[in-house]
């Protein structure tokens, strides 16, 4: 890290601008939805149906795959959140110390 705290903070804004977590915390909200619609349609048909129609497997391995990429988006999001709370904790600090409020 530079020595110059001015720097340093015109280098840790331009980074604090970057918000991944807002992507990660919609992607996973939109699969988790995906995945309640969709386990609801495997639901009905698994228990209106003797045997299960074909197509029921897939929807089901494709309802797993999207829990399993929302849960994994979800716990990204939360790690991008708290380096961004880090990074903007630091930012402000430097603020103060050079008198910028």
């Amino acid at each position: 890290m530079p020595q110059d705290p001015q720097q340093e903070l015109e280098l840790l804004a331009a980074a604090a601008r970057e918000r991944r977590s807002v992507d990660g915390f919609m992607r996973a909200a939109l699969e988790g939805f995906g995945w309640a619609v969709l386990a609801g349609v495997c639901g009905k048909l698994f228990w209106d149906s003797v045997r299960p129609p074909p197509f029921f497997y897939p929807l089901a391995l494709l309802d797993l795959l999207l829990l399993w990429d929302a849960v994994r988006s979800y716990r990204q999001a939360r790690t991008d959140l708290r380096r961004e709370l880090k990074l903007e904790a630091r930012v402000r600090e430097l603020r103060r110390e050079l008198g910028i409020v």
